[in-house]
């Protein structure tokens, strides 16, 4: 049984058809990890999946905002923000949103020789909690790249691509310690400054909605210490920065990538496209359709953010 709202806005999926996709289960290549389809669903309200004989492909669902469960084998698990769970192939489950707290989540189905050894590494409902060295903005971008890619185009050449790269999203989550610590070399960043560790927490944050209280309590300082911080190192308060963040992650996706701009709105946490219009055209100075237009896709990165402020000596 399969019950939802009619798609969810802002919502992206993509699936390999069926001839390709078994492409690729024989190809030796590729054969021991396959990706099937990959989705993202924004604020999925009345989401809900119930399969009785369970599915043909294993299947990851990373919940990034809100909150939803799951059934495995009689058994309810609690989905909070920021966890991920596998379902195995061949099992009875269900799963649903939240009813009061929809979640935003990032799925994937996959099937290879490998899939029974990554859900053994991978069973429960397991936690990527943010903090100064986390990398989850990293991670959606990728899941992104790859529903970019699917957008392209459906051959063997993107599911053998999408595939492989699989691999890149999987080890950043059965390693998460390493796949946090590379980024930076040795420097596990304990001692970064304050406004570094208050713009990272914004950034790890780009597809939410954050408030002073927000940063303040991630950062264990008062909002009114956080907000003369920033005034006097940056020239701006926090939640204004956060916004001009939000709009280079935009200008970012419009330059760079397809999706529609009522897309990118849901994405950057914005549940009205129009209001993330007037935003983006008060920031940049025109519309998201103008900018996209002018600057068009793959042509050189346009920034609105000054460089990233240095830490503080």
């Amino acid at each position: 049984m399969i019950k939802m709202s009619d798609g969810f806005a802002g919502q992206r999926h993509a699936v390999f058809p069926f001839d390709i996709f078994e492409n690729a289960l024989q190809n030796p290549l590729v054969s021991d990890l396959v990706v099937h389809s990959i989705g993202y669903f924004p604020k999925a309200k009345e989401h809900y999946i119930y399969r009785s004989t369970g599915c043909t492909e294993y299947i990851i669902i990373y919940c990034v905002r809100g909150e939803g469960w799951y059934v495995l084998d009689g058994k309810k698990h609690i989905v909070p923000e920021n966890h991920f769970f596998i379902l195995p192939a061949g099992h009875p489950h269900e799963y649903s949103s939240s009813e009061h707290n929809p979640w935003y989540i990032y799925w994937a189905h996959f099937k290879g020789s490998k899939a029974p050894y990554i859900y053994e590494r991978l069973q429960g409902t397991i936690p990527i909690p943010p903090d100064e060295n986390s990398r989850i903005d990293d991670r959606l971008s990728f899941f992104d790249e790859l529903l970019n890619a699917m957008d392209l185009k459906m051959d063997d050449d993107t599911i053998n691509y999408v595939s492989m790269s699989f691999h890149h999203l999987i080890s950043s989550m059965i390693y998460l310690p390493i796949y946090r610590q590379v980024k930076y070399g040795s420097e596990k960043r304990q001692n970064m400054f304050f406004i570094g560790f208050a713009t990272h927490y914004m950034n790890e944050n780009i597809e939410k909605k954050l408030t002073l209280k927000d940063v303040a309590r991630y950062c264990g300082y008062s909002e009114s210490y956080i907000s003369r911080l920033f005034h006097q190192e940056l020239n701006d308060s926090p939640i204004n920065y956060f916004i001009r963040l939000k709009m280079e992650r935009a200008c970012k996706l419009l330059v760079n990538t397809d999706m529609k701009i009522n897309h990118i709105s849901f994405k950057l946490g914005f549940n009205d496209p129009y209001y993330f219009s007037r935003i983006f055209t008060k920031t940049v100075g025109m519309s998201p359709r103008k900018y996209r237009k002018i600057h068009g896709v793959n042509s050189a990165e346009q920034h609105v953010l000054n460089p990233q402020p240095k830490l503080l000596p």
